[in-house]
């Protein structure tokens, strides 16, 4: 199993690394891509709410820790978990 850094780096440094971007870091002048993660939460897979059209998943109805509540995508929220409405 990955540790919480290992996860991160793999996700996000690594990729911007081999594939020259310019994210992957919250550096002076990089994107500002970001995810905010809460590791405690509990929640349960419900595909009838996935935005995607496609509702397949191996996870339906099972329950899982740790969720992104807020993502940025060039400093603009696309998702909130929080809100009662999607930006």
């Amino acid at each position: 199993m990955l540790t919480l850094p290992e996860l991160i780096a793999r996700m996000s440094t690594e990729p911007a690394k081999i594939f020259h971007l310019p994210g992957g870091t919250l550096g002076v002048g990089a994107p500002a891509d970001v995810v905010v993660l809460d590791p405690e939460a509990q929640w349960t897979v419900e595909p009838a709410t996935f935005r995607s059209k496609s509702r397949n998943t191996p996870f339906a109805g099972r329950a899982l820790s740790g969720r992104a509540v807020l993502t940025l995508v060039a400093g603009k929220i696309v998702h909130d978990a929080t809100a009662s409405t999607v930006p």
